[in-house]
């Protein structure tokens, strides 16, 4: 059985998700991407099996957070309207320097210049779409999307059957906030939208990789108008149109 999950989240002090393989100045995405969303619901999920942040197999290192990736269908976020910004922030630095330097404290310290993202109203929506119903419950467990330092707090929670929200399958129009894969829909509006490729869910993404695998998604800055194309599904939950492949609606 498939749920359909949005989650209603009060963001008081913006979020920082960077782009892979970014350096010290580093941009932040608008929306948190799919991988950042199970690593959000990981960390509940997984507190009381384990404290690691990686775990090894084989000769690799990954995430715990790739074991959610066979109950966690498509993850999307959309909010009603966002500003990124660039902050300026102290960091220590004094773990990555050379030993001949730890006997001088004025090195200890730089300046960094991260991005972060602010939410109209502070809110942030997330869509999960899950196939293990016992997942529902950790969802209220969700306290940070990012950094350690990105904080949020879960405001509401609605779950549906998947099979009850499906609006509109291969055709129909949508109004959303939620970015998608630009592969579902006929087109991207240019100004109030815009193309960007962000890691999806795949088993690369939870490990040390130097090729993250990405799709490319539309990304709006508010509502947006747009088509289906084949291969595309709407479903309605709460109020919300939100577009999602077809794959993902499959037996239910």
């Amino acid at each position: 059985m498939k749920y359909a999950v949005l989650v209603k989240l009060k963001v008081p002090y913006g979020i920082s998700v960077y782009y892979p393989q970014a350096s010290i100045t580093a941009p932040t995405y608008s929306l948190p991407p799919p991988t950042t969303l199970i690593g959000a619901l990981a960390y509940p999920y997984l507190r009381k099996s384990t404290n690691s942040e990686v775990e090894v197999i084989g000769s690799k290192l990954y995430s715990p957070a790739r074991r959610l990736l066979n109950s966690v269908l498509y993850a999307s976020a959309g909010a009603e309207g966002y500003f990124r910004f660039r902050d300026i922030e102290r960091l220590f630095q004094m773990i990555y320097m050379r030993k001949e330097h730890w006997d001088k404290p004025e090195m200890f310290y730089t300046v960094g210049v991260r991005g972060v993202t602010y939410y109209l109203d502070e809110n942030l929506y997330v869509l999960y779409i899950v196939s293990n119903p016992p997942l529902l419950n950790y969802v209220y467990g969700i306290v940070r999307l990012g950094r350690k330092e990105s904080i949020v707090v879960v405001e509401d929670i609605t779950a549906k059957e998947l099979k009850d929200v499906v609006k509109a399958v291969d055709r129909g129009g949508f109004i959303t906030s939620f970015y998608f894969p630009t592969r579902i829909a006929a087109y991207c509006p240019e100004g109030i939208a815009h193309v960007m490729p962000m890691p999806k869910l795949s088993e690369v993404n939870f490990t040390s990789t130097r090729s993250p695998e990405t799709e490319e998604y539309c990304v709006p800055y508010k509502e947006i108008y747009s088509e289906l194309k084949m291969g595309g599904a709407i479903i309605s939950i709460n109020g919300f149109e939100i577009p999602i492949p077809k794959e993902v609606i499959e037996n239910v």
